[in-house]
């Protein structure tokens, strides 16, 4: 329609509807293998489950949920960090109750940017990210993810004019994880320019030997910087639209009014259930660690032996691997994997121009899908 919004023309994608025509077409002839989107294929543990249907029962968490979190919640949140990260925050200062954290990365360009404010992101990387400076009508900065970096942005490329710098580790898609050193140095410069940190961990909890840090466990970092934490990938709970914001208190209270012009908050039996889940963190998340573990070595352990190499920096459920020389880009390997395999990747390309070498596969699949496809990568790369 000629009376849509100009700033969404960049965001139509004439590539993946190519890809979704080509699955399609492919599905109707052979079975296909969905590796494409990061979708926890498990069931949350039985505690959350068991926790939900009982608020169900209480007539009073039917009504409108607070803007920002329960308190029940907001406390949850502010013991599961002080034990996870040792990190003191306050309920009413520091935390926000989120409905998904891909509501919260959107909206906080919106209340943070003024038009034409430089807003540094890093990709290949989430979309979204991207899409809420845009929206918010502030100047996109990438800042790419390169192989030679280790997947870590080159700090000297942020202009000392940034107002805002984006990033997301343990990092989709690459897999890679920050160390203690890299946050300091961060956190330094963001004070040295001013600019807010926002780091998407909704991964900090998918890892498989040494425990991801916060940002915010870095000195001085609650002065620049939040971050945003999700219940999706850590207890299986994608569909339940559950997550939250923590840090700096003035961009959360921004987040906060945002906000109450939106929603009207999480439904306060999916509140108790995040509860319940962060509760009982330490008991509910080994096993399900333990399943992505084992797929990652599994599908890994494939892709080398077809000379496909592949990066897993032992957290998130992705697997970021390079694309043969023989294909000019990520989107015309996923053509092929899909039309030749059956098998659905996120081509690179998909998620920032530094991807275009590279397919993500997601390990958020049964065990025998895995296996099939794996059976079917082995039938196409060989011949």
């Amino acid at each position: 329609m000629k009376n849509l919004s100009t700033r969404l023309k960049q965001f139509i994608s004439y590539p993946f509807a190519q890809l979704d025509k080509l699955k399609v077409e492919i599905s109707k002839t052979k079975r296909v293998i969905d590796m494409g989107v990061g979708d926890p294929d498990l069931p949350p543990p039985k505690e959350i489950q068991g926790a939900l249907v009982a608020a169900l029962c209480d007539v009073k968490n039917h009504r409108y949920p607070s803007y920002s979190g329960e308190e029940f919640l907001l406390q949850s949140i502010a013991r599961f960090f002080l034990n996870r990260y040792k990190i003191k925050l306050s309920v009413d200062e520091n935390i926000i109750v989120l409905i998904g954290t891909k509501e919260g990365i959107f909206h906080l360009p919106m209340a943070v940017l003024n038009s034409g404010n430089i807003a540094a992101f890093t990709e290949p990387g989430y979309p979204v990210i991207k899409a809420g400076i845009v929206f918010a009508n502030g100047e996109p900065y990438p800042l790419p993810l390169l192989e030679k970096n280790h997947f870590l942005p080159d700090l000297e490329q942020i202009k000392s004019n940034t107002k805002l710098v984006c990033i997301n580790y343990p990092n989709n898609p690459t897999t890679k994880t920050m160390d203690q050193n890299f946050m300091e140095q961060f956190v330094e410069l963001a004070h040295r320019y001013g600019f807010i940190i926002v780091n998407d961990a909704a991964y900090n909890e998918i890892y498989f030997d040494e425990a991801p840090y916060s940002i915010l466990e870095v000195n001085g970092a609650l002065d620049v910087a939040i971050e945003f934490h999700s219940l999706s990938k850590t207890f299986n709970m994608s569909g339940w639209r559950i997550g939250y914001a923590v840090g700096n208190s003035y961009v959360i209270n921004a987040l906060k009014i945002m906000k109450k012009n939106i929603d009207s908050g999480v439904f306060r039996a999916i509140q108790y259930a995040g509860k319940i889940a962060l509760d009982n963190y330490w008991s509910l998340t080994d096993s399900i660690r333990d399943i992505y573990k084992k797929r990652i070595l599994y599908f890994s352990d494939v892709l080398k032996k077809l000379d496909l190499e592949p990066f897993n920096d032992d957290a998130t459920f992705y697997i970021w691997t390079k694309i043969p020389d023989s294909f000019e880009n990520s989107f015309r390997f996923s053509e092929f994997l899909i039309a030749k395999a059956g098998i659905i990747t996120m081509p690179g390309d998909a998620m920032g121009s530094s991807g275009k070498k590279y397919v993500r596969f997601s390990m958020t699949l049964p065990n025998a899908d895995i296996e099939l496809a794996a059976s079917q990568l082995r039938k196409v790369i060989k011949k």
